[in-house]
């Protein structure tokens, strides 16, 4: 581990012990190991004491495919509780082959800076001229000040330089830690970027068990129905199905269909891709660039989007033009704002002007109506320069900005813990809602990816969970089991720096029983799916602790009423509404926590905490 104190200027190494790597492996867990040992309670987001945390993953780095995941953590200036952010891209695999594990952050410099690594050296340089740049340039200027064009830089945009709550820290075209806000942390502190280069290998030698482990993994993706889709699509389609499954939250949450699903959606827009890209050692190459040639944005060329972004900035705010919605993925990506959390706060703002409570006088004139994409552009740049007063309320996000605002627009503000929700109704995806409520950073998908609720097949569910059920999304049976294996695979997952679009997309394992094979081949050690869940769940119960060490309770493991009373008035989900009480409580059950919520003596003691 390498240690920067900005403030002090002062850099040093520290091994990394061994059972800390056996107990939380590397990434996310790493990196909540950091923050709930050594962060006081008395330490805002934006102090200079707070921590700030680059983790690769125990896996980063190496021959195995999809490994190039990177964790950042610190606590959120969005939601004061346990920020963590994934991203994809080549700086963390980078980053592993300097031979570090983690970088770990605290201080504040006194003029902009960046942090240039190259292998074993690591020194504090000025980022003067790169301050108020976009991720482009700024990214271009930070490589030209370290000399060396070839090397990975991580930037923030003006949006972490003015500390919006919801400011992203940008790995590169579509690559971005976005949700939490951990970019504003970067801001607060001064630091423009960091820049990686390995000079010369320290990476260990690959075993000679993990080739054929990475063969055999590889081949089962490459046999799977989806790979297709996943190849050439990526997950953009997957805007079009959350439609077709009368579960999306379009107009705000104000319905569960939306008549543009099909236009908004990434088939509509695949003829324009002129370049496939992929992660670091990524077969599937999700990732495209693609050439407008059509609409207001004829002639941009760009990174293609992804589903969640899509959606939020296409029927979320009532947009049909799934051309403008990439374009606004790219702005995001340009400001450093995370794209699923402005789109979200844009789509709050668009639904009070409709309803009346943002007013043209509070708007300094612009029409907030469904889908004028314009407009959307315009409050997005506010937000990120903080330029206006609506922008400068929007820009400490969503709950934040319903309180400012007032005059019932709370109610209108769906988020947990502070986080703004995703785009799967929770009433027609329940584990996802439950997730959604028990969720350690708040109200997202990808922290829990319950896909076995319409994936599996009933006896898989049987068999996993102890009731066919469970494979059913519209049924609360089985859920809690379902949410508790998944919430603690994914721990994981983003502890070894492997993408969850093979791990889970694709493979379906929730039992890790792959993954263990993978960890066992390289590591040396045998491994297992359920010591690998062993070490997930201890991760989720490090984050539990570290937030209600700032405040939280059980009473914030919920969802807005809407989702709790207002049963779905349209579509194949019709009428269904979550019950969320019962499973809270199964959940608690199954987690070995307290009626109300809280990690119990016993648990904290069992995972040797």
């Amino acid at each position: 581990m390498v240690l920067v104190d900005l403030s002090t200027g002062e850099i040093s190494r520290k091994p990394c012990p061994e059972h800390i790597t056996r107990d939380y492996l590397g990434g996310r867990g790493l990196g909540d190991y950091i923050l709930l040992k050594h962060l006081k309670k008395d330490v805002a987001p934006l102090d200079p004491e707070n921590i700030l945390i680059f983790a690769a993953g125990l896996l980063s780095g190496t021959k195995m495919i999809t490994t190039g995941r990177l964790h950042v953590s610190a606590r959120s200036p969005l939601t004061g509780l346990i920020g963590t952010s994934n991203s994809g891209g080549m700086f963390g695999s980078e980053l592993k082959g300097c031979g570090i594990l983690a970088l770990v952050i605290v201080g504040k410099a006194n003029k902009p800076v960046f942090i240039n690594i190259r292998s074993e050296h690591v020194t504090i340089e000025d980022a003067s001229t790169a301050w108020g740049l976009e991720r482009k340039e700024a990214a271009a200027k930070l490589l030209e000040l370290a000399g060396d064009e070839k090397a990975r830089a991580a930037v923030i945009g003006p949006a972490g330089e003015k500390m919006v709550a919801l400011a992203s820290i940008m790995f590169g075209p579509g690559h971005a830690c976005g949700r939490t806000g951990l970019g504003a942390v970067m801001g607060a502190k001064h630091l423009k970027g960091l820049v990686v280069r390995k000079t010369s290998s320290v990476a260990a030698a690959t075993p000679a068990a993990a080739v054929p482990a990475v063969k055999d993994y590889l081949a089962k993706l490459k046999a799977l129905p989806s790979w297709e889709q996943w190849t050439t699509l990526g997950s953009t389609d997957s805007v079009l199905w959350t439609h077709q499954m009368g579960g999306c939250a379009a107009k705000n949450h104000s319905q569960v269909t939306f008549a543009g699903a099909e236009t908004a959606s990434g088939s509509a827009f695949k003829d324009l891709i002129v370049k496939h890209r992929g992660c670091y050692n990524c077969p599937i190459r999700c990732k495209a660039d693609i050439k407008i040639d059509r609409g207001r944005h004829t002639g941009f060329e760009g990174e293609r989007g992804e589903y969640e972004p899509l959606a939020t900035w296409g029927p979320k705010c009532g947009n049909a033009d799934g051309l403008a919605s990439v374009y606004l993925c790219n702005l995001c990506d340009d400001y450093g704002v995370d794209s699923i959390g402005a789109g979200n706060v844009v789509a709050f703002a668009i639904d009070l002007y409709e309803r009346g409570i943002l007013t043209p006088e509070d708007t300094g004139g612009l029409a907030l109506t469904w889908g004028n994409t314009e407009a959307m552009e315009q409050l997005l740049q506010q937000i990120t320069y903080r330029s206006t007063p609506l922008g400068d309320t929007l820009a400490r996000g969503m709950r934040e900005a319903a309180r400012i605002i007032g005059r019932g627009a709370e109610q209108y503000a769906h988020l947990v813990k502070g986080l703004s929700m995703t785009f799967m109704d929770p009433r027609a995806f329940k584990a996802s809602g439950l997730g959604y409520a028990v969720s350690n950073r708040g109200a997202d998908f990808g922290y829990v990816y319950a896909k076995p609720e319409y994936a599996y097949t009933p006896q898989q569910a049987l068999d996993a969970f102890g009731t066919a059920k469970a494979a059913d999304r519209l049924s609360e049976e089985g859920k809690a089991a379902m949410v508790r294996q998944c919430m603690c695979a994914n721990a994981v997952v983003d502890s070894l720096g492997i993408c969850k679009i093979p791990q889970f997309g694709m493979l379906l394992d929730f039992n890790l029983e792959e993954a263990a094979k993978i960890v066992t081949a390289f590591t040396g050690q045998p491994v297992t799916g359920a010591d690998l869940l062993l070490a997930g769940e201890r991760i989720v119960n490090v984050e539990r602790l570290f937030n209600f060490r700032f405040g939280a309770t059980g009473r914030d493991d919920t969802l807005p009423e809407k989702f709790t009373t207002e049963p779905i008035s349209e579509g194949p989900c019709q009428g269904s509404v979550i019950n969320l009480a019962p499973m809270l409580q199964q959940f608690y059950a199954l987690m070995g926590w307290e009626q109300d919520g809280t990690v119990s003596a016993a648990k904290i003691k069992q995972l040797g905490i």
